[in-house]
């Protein structure tokens, strides 16, 4: 499928979970925008969750790349009073929900989103929550984008659980690290773009990671990791039984963290040039789809 034929497909763009991944998926999309592909739907969890929620309400590359690059860690973290921390420690980290309250992370995504709630998106938008009350995934569509958002991207131990009404969340990476199939049920897409950041135990070679001291959390982690990853490939043969195309953009890029914002420029520089390179080119896109 060349880039002409993509941009007069109906095509809807999954941003899948990744810690700080919001700088590599801005890079994405400013390829897809360059190349003139206009997504008709957008779905995304956790880092995934605000690029999302900040295309489907209008804000094209530049402003999004603008508001990341200008993000100081001072903007979002606000940690609880280091009492409470050194109590928690105290008593085996019982009643300890995490480091972060949020409120300021809530706070930003008020201030900078352009419109409050999913009802005023002109495109549509699907954010995915672990709602621990009800031991299921959330699907948000309507209500606070904002809230939505918060709750998809509650870091566990990073960030205190995050309430909503009677229910309480967890980032949605936990459940659905790539709400493709979520977006498939409410978009009529004809193909289905996945920018996708692997979880980056995944990404050490077998023997690397076998030459480590296994710890109990390692090799949880890991085994959590693995999980995602097929549920992941599970979906995409569940979507692609309908009849829909699924391109994967899986670019390699460098890890960013709270304390290496810096590191995101590196991030959005190689997911950008990888979408161009896979997408763009000589035209043709270069990555088959993933059922074939």
């Amino acid at each position: 499928m060349d880039v002409k034929e993509l941009k007069n497909k109906k095509v809807g763009l999954v941003f899948s979970s990744g810690f700080f991944g919001f700088f590599a998926h801005a890079g994405c999309f400013k390829a897809l925008q360059e190349l003139e592909i206009k997504p008709v739907g957008y779905s995304g969890t956790s880092s995934g969750a605000i690029l999302a929620a900040y295309a489907a309400a209008g804000m094209d590359a530049q402003a999004i790349s603008d508001l990341l690059f200008g993000l100081k860690k001072e903007d979002f973290w606000d940690p609880e009073p280091w009492y409470k921390t050194c109590v928690a420690s105290f008593t085996l980290l019982k009643g300890w929900l995490g480091y972060l309250k949020g409120d300021k992370f809530k706070d930003l995504l008020s201030r900078t989103l352009p419109v409050q709630n999913f009802e005023e998106l002109n495109t549509p938008c699907v954010i995915v929550g672990c709602n621990l009350s009800i031991c299921k995934k959330e699907v948000f569509t309507s209500g606070s984008i904002a809230e939505a958002v918060h709750a998809s991207g509650t870091i566990p131990w990073i960030f205190k659980i995050k309430p909503i009404g009677e229910d309480l969340f967890l980032d949605g990476g936990l459940v659905d690290k790539v709400p493709l199939e979520e977006l498939a049920e409410r978009v009529n897409a004809e193909v289905i773009l996945v920018h996708y950041i692997p979880s980056y135990g995944l990404q050490e070679k077998r023997n690397a990671f076998l030459a480590k001291v296994l710890s109990p959390q390692k090799a949880y982690s890991l085994s959590m990791d693995i999980v995602r990853e097929e549920h992941y490939r599970t979906q995409i043969k569940l979507v692609e039984q309908q009849g829909i195309r699924v391109i994967e953009l899986k670019p390699f890029v460098p890890p960013v963290t709270p304390n290496r914002l810096d590191a995101g420029r590196a991030a959005f520089d190689a997911a950008y040039d990888y979408t161009m390179k896979v997408l763009g080119g000589d035209g043709k896109t270069r990555y088959l789809t993933l059922g074939s």
